[in-house]
């Protein structure tokens, strides 16, 4: 598959539709737009400046006024930015949508109480209820983009265990892990490597002179980024030796129970609920494989949560929170075990109505035998479903 554009025209004039709902549903006549994310989503640009997290504000802000007739676009920035946003503005795909586009200057006038903006109380979740859903649905440039992202993170992985050595610095290996993504044009927000030292360290924080050591599992966990598209995903790496039958046994059963939980991810479900559905769904998987304890895994790591061009979490599920899941948006949940302290991660679309979508993101080498080491297959909603799995390294 070849690299999708950033964004399309059809792909634009789907998400000013689904703006224009949304705007309407909280009786507004505009949206103010800031953060990297959502402008990344309006535009199909970058605009930070440095590296920021996707939803905190950047370079350049936008407001659409969905009432005028037709629908227009204002872009803001400080001076020095002015001209690149000359340049964006002439170039974007709303001249192909009968839209208008101009530059306002430095700042925006929020004295119109109907513009949606920061000033609102619940202006975060107005702008997830915009940015986070696929315009299009399982469709479209998004969808491509989405794809093509999953298939080739995971290749990209695939070649960082390969070449994943003994006695590699964890400096080393994270040069490896940039330099395997930024030859595949993917950017990377978020680099996680729990080397031989960082066993219990659910979020391993690189340790630059930590060392990669022999019969060791390597945890790489990885927030992957294509625009407004994001993969976050973990691959493990066993280095010399292929998984023991404990640490296969214990795998698939977080395999398992994380595939229950992600079932749990339907249209208008709700965050608390989702958190308390955690503790029955492991203790049930404890019984089924023989593993006492497994079921304190439950609550070990954070419950994952929705995804969007926000970034890798828009936020994290929890045990009193109201948040509900919002119909064809991303999400992904990643637990960790208590017992070996592995990590499974898997990433889905929240469907319309019923079970969700999970990421198949083997689809690139589905007919290849020689593949088949690299995932295990399961029965998911009555079909085929290839999952991530513990992978040696180097080329055996």
């Amino acid at each position: 598959m070849n690299r999708p554009p950033s964004i399309t025209k059809v792909e634009f004039c789907a998400k000013i539709e689904h703006l224009g709902k949304v705007v309407e549903k909280y009786r507004g006549t505009a949206m103010y737009l800031c953060s990297e994310g959502a402008m990344r989503w309006l535009t199909g640009k970058r605009h930070q400046v440095v590296d920021i997290n996707a939803n905190a504000s950047t370079t350049v802000q936008a407001v659409v006024h969905t009432k005028s007739t037709p629908v227009s676009i204002e872009f803001f920035s400080d001076p020095w930015e002015s001209a690149r946003v000359e340049d964006i503005i002439e170039a974007g795909p709303w001249n192909d949508c009968g839209i208008q586009a101009s530059y306002g200057g430095s700042s925006c006038d929020f004295s119109d109480q109907s513009l949606i903006s920061p000033k609102w109380e619940n202006y975060t979740e107005i702008e997830r209820a915009v940015v986070s859903p696929l315009a299009q649905g399982l469709e479209g440039n998004q969808m491509d983009k989405l794809s093509w992202l999953v298939c080739e993170s995971r290749q990209a992985l695939l070649s960082i265990a390969k070449s994943i050595r003994a006695g590699m610095t964890g400096w080393e290996l994270r040069t490896l892990v940039y330099q395997a993504y930024h030859e595949r044009h993917i950017e990377l927000n978020l680099v996680m490597l729990g080397l031989s030292s960082m066993k219990k360290h659910l979020h391993p924080v690189i340790e630059d002179d930590s060392v990669v050591q022999e019969g060791a599992i390597i945890k790489i966990a990885i927030g992957a980024r294509y625009f407004d598209i994001f993969h976050s995903a973990t691959q493990l790496v066993k280095i010399g030796s292929a998984p023991t039958d404990r640490e296969q046994q214990v795998h698939s059963a977080l395999q398992k129970a994380t595939l229950a939980y992600a079932d749990q991810f339907r249209s208008g479900a709700i965050e608390k609920d989702l958190h308390r559905s955690l503790g029955p769904l492991f203790a049930e998987t404890a019984n089924k494989h023989g593993l006492p304890g497994f079921e304190q895994s439950a609550y070990l790591h954070h419950a994952g949560g929705p995804l969007s061009p926000l970034g890798n979490r828009d936020f994290v599920i929890g045990p009193d929170g109201n948040r509900p899941i919002l119909p064809l948006t991303q999400f992904s949940v990643n637990p960790v075990d208590i017992l070996e302290f592995l990590k499974f991660e898997l990433q889905g679309i929240v469907q319309v109505e019923g079970s969700p979508l999970i990421l198949d993101e083997f689809t690139w080498c589905a007919n290849d035998p020689k593949q088949k080491q690299y995932y295990d297959e399961v029965i998911w909603n009555n079909g085929k479903l290839r999952l991530p799995t513990i992978i040696t390294n180097g080329d055996q």
